[in-house]
């Protein structure tokens, strides 16, 4: 299996028959700009800017239209204009989206997971900066 993100697309369905076009993947790259742009004020992540910033990362296309019936386009656009698109969307549409694709990241590391073989050592999903799970007891 070669380490390298090969780019490809995935069409993920939505209600009301609309759907979206994401990455397959994301590269290292991507991902760190993604962390990047979640960060707020001391280095941590920002609530406010982490659905945008998880949406930014993935989406390629959609089938989202205005209220003329024009499908909104944000394929090649950058992440601003992205999450401009987004900030107009009514909440729960948004949060449908953010669903969708979170499941979707999931679902990758999901399988990147079963792929693994283990060795003892920490996977690289255990110190992700939006996966840390806190176990055991506290220390303080």
């Amino acid at each position: 299996m070669s380490r390298f993100v090969t780019p490809a697309e995935v069409r993920l369905p939505i209600s009301d028959g609309d759907y979206l076009i994401v990455k397959s993947r994301l590269n290292a790259g991507e991902t760190l700009e993604m962390y990047a742009r979640m960060r707020g004020a001391g280095e941590q992540v920002d609530p406010l800017k982490f659905g945008i910033a998880m949406i930014a990362a993935y989406l390629l296309d959609w089938s989202i239209t205005d209220d003329a019936g024009r499908v909104v386009s944000v394929r090649e656009q950058p992440p601003e204009v992205i999450a401009g698109a987004l900030t107009n969307l009514e909440y729960p549409d948004f949060q449908e989206i953010l669903t969708a694709i979170r499941t979707h990241d999931d679902a990758i590391l999901a399988a990147r997971q079963e792929k693994k073989p283990t060795t003892g050592e920490p996977s690289p999903a255990a110190s992700s900066p939006l996966r840390v799970v806190a176990t055991g007891a506290s220390s303080g």
